[in-house]
């Protein structure tokens, strides 16, 4: 897309005609009156833009080309690799209890494809990835339902395919969670600190796959 299409809808001549002259055109993406004129006539031909009512209208094959240019970025977007890396922490013990349910441990088989070691491992991401986690929760996560045992109701929990430290693993969001936005809770096949021999401090990168 030209940098004049691309200007012309910031400016909303794809709802109505835009009156602009050439010299604000110009003005407005730092090029000479004299191309600016080049590039109305250039476009104009090109069937991409009209002159309506005194103004300057951006044509439907304009839009829908913007559009499928957009959806193009986008689903570019979403193939970028996610990768986190962060520092080994201690939590509060709690994964160790609600991951050696059967309830959770039967889904992540079937779903996942591993039994979860019963514990989670924490990883503190600085606080410029927060962004980065924003993103992940905005894909489509394996979800893990909840259940009922004993009594007592345990949450459903959103989880993602990834890798830590190079062994298949899963990030995962407990509905109730305890931990910040700076918190990453993973579970893999096994006890990742003693795989990894990692430790309170030790860095790891994850990556979404």
């Amino acid at each position: 897309m030209s940098g004049t299409i691309l200007y012309l809808l910031k400016r909303g001549a794809h709802r109505e005609p835009l009156r602009i002259t050439t010299g604000e055109l110009a003005e407005g993406l730092s090029i000479s009156q004299q191309t600016a004129s080049r590039r109305l006539l250039s476009l104009e031909k090109e069937g991409i833009i009209k002159r309506k009512d005194g103004g300057i209208l951006l044509s439907k094959k304009a839009v829908s080309e913007a559009r499928s240019l957009l959806r193009g970025l986008l689903a570019s977007l979403d193939e970028e690799r996610l990768v986190f890396e962060g520092k080994v922490v201690t939590g509060l013990g709690e994964g160790a209890y609600y991951f050696s349910k059967e309830g959770y441990m039967r889904q992540f088989k079937k779903k996942l494809g591993f039994s979860p070691f019963a514990g989670t491992l924490n990883l503190s991401i600085p606080p410029e990835d927060i962004d980065k986690r924003m993103l992940l929760r905005e894909k489509k996560p394996i979800e893990i339902s909840g259940f009922k045992s004993c009594g007592r109701s345990f949450g459903r929990i959103s989880a993602y395919r990834a890798v830590a430290g190079g062994i298949p693993s899963a990030i995962v969001f407990p509905e109730r969670s305890t931990h910040g936005l700076q918190v990453l809770e993973i579970v893999a096949p096994s006890s990742l600190r003693k795989k990894l021999g990692l430790q309170d401090g030790s860095s790891l990168q994850v990556e979404l796959v």
